[in-house]
């Protein structure tokens, strides 16, 4: 586990400044250092399998500090101002890219479930490759990544009750209070937090240990009840937000996460991609694809056109929002046990949506940085 952590991390800046050097981002070099050091070309040099459940298990914790440091940088007034043109383009934006998921299975002649489960798969969205790269153009205050940041939670809720309204995972009664015990929970901290910003302490560290401590136990919590474990890792960041030590939580977390967990979880994405996979697609993926893109972009593009947003910059919160990652397997997964899909069906499902998440985790980052630069939003 100690050779795999050393060389996917040297291998990640190394890969990640030429990106840099090309004025791409860091983030898609992380991403293709997972490929090299993984098990399609390492693991067949070296006759080993890259990388260890262990090592996985702690590249994960770089997803939840991204989502952390993006809640405490971002802060509540933020949200405050994007909320209302969020839950306007976030219902676009699961709204079209349902229909669009429907329309492909319905294109394709499978049954009213199967189109349906389809549907549920092209909502989800994961926006880490996203955040990374608006990090590294300083544009995560921008009016685009408030936007962004607030639809991919807002997704997430609706997403899940979707879900669960067309597949029967939960009643939708048991998740509206799992989700409003969740929001409960979150506005009982900030109060609280909010009432000890001006407490000093003088135990060294205490503050950023119990600020740690919190990310993870808020993000166990709302996994606990349904939700994703990013979406708690972002609540947990504005539980901080408005915390007197706020910088210096964001500061040393930051620093943390970038040299070594961030890195780790986007070579672990790269290195997770089944490449064998894709080899079972069939004809589904040439829908598949295409659809999700575009159901995501429209979608998007669409609902906050009507939030009062310029075009370009409509568009750039479509393509910011086209990423699918750990949410989508997730889905898919779930389906496939619930035996929607025969067993053919579920393996072109399958790899139709890895070789979505490879598409999109490579596609989104470039696509953005282009815009952004082009219309300098």
């Amino acid at each position: 586990m100690l050779m795999e952590i050393g060389v996917a991390l040297i291998t990640a800046k190394l890969i990640g400044y030429l990106f840099e050097r090309v004025r791409q981002p860091a983030v898609i070099g992380e991403i293709l250092a997972g490929i090299v050091v993984g098990p399609f070309i390492a693991g067949k040099i070296f006759g080993m399998e890259y990388l260890s459940p262990e090592t996985e298990g702690i590249a994960s914790i770089g997803i939840i500090l991204l989502l952390f440091i993006s809640g405490l940088e971002m802060g509540i007034e933020e949200i405050k101002t994007a909320g209302k043109s969020g839950l306007l383009t976030s219902l676009f934006d699961v709204s079209i890219a349902f229909i669009f998921g429907y329309l492909v299975g319905h294109i394709l002649g499978y049954d009213l479930i199967t189109s349906i489960a389809i549907g549920n798969i092209l909502v989800a969205t994961s926006v880490g490759v996203t955040v990374r790269t608006l990090m590294e153009m300083n544009a995560l205050h921008s009016k685009i990544g408030e936007l962004i940041l607030t639809v991919a939670v807002l997704d997430d809720i609706f997403g899940i009750i979707i879900l669960s309204i067309t597949l029967g995972k939960g009643s939708p009664l048991s998740l509206l209070i799992k989700i409003s015990l969740f929001l409960l929970i979150f506005l009982v901290s900030l109060l609280i937090i909010t009432r000890l910003k001006d407490i000093k302490i003088h135990i060294p560290r205490l503050i950023l240990t119990f600020a740690l401590s919190f990310v993870f136990i808020f993000s166990a919590l709302a996994n606990m009840l349904g939700l994703a474990t990013i979406t708690g890792a972002f609540f947990a960041g504005l539980v901080f937000s408005n915390f007197s030590y706020r910088r210096r939580i964001n500061e040393i977390t930051r620093q943390m996460g970038e040299i070594f967990f961030i890195p780790l979880f986007f070579v672990w994405v790269g290195a997770s991609f089944d490449f064998y996979a894709i080899e079972d697609i069939g004809y589904l993926v040439l829908f598949f694809i295409p659809m999700a893109i575009f159901g995501k972009i429209i979608g998007c593009s669409f609902g906050a056109k009507l939030s009062g947003f310029k075009a370009r910059e409509a568009i750039a919160v479509g393509i910011g929002m086209i990423p699918r990652m750990e949410v989508a397997l997730v889905v898919v997964a779930t389906e496939i046990s619930m035996g929607i899909f025969d067993e053919k069906l579920s393996h072109q499902i399958l790899a139709s949506t890895i070789l979505l998440v490879i598409i999109t985790s490579f596609l989104s980052p470039v696509l953005l940085k282009a815009v952004y630069n082009k219309f300098k939003l």
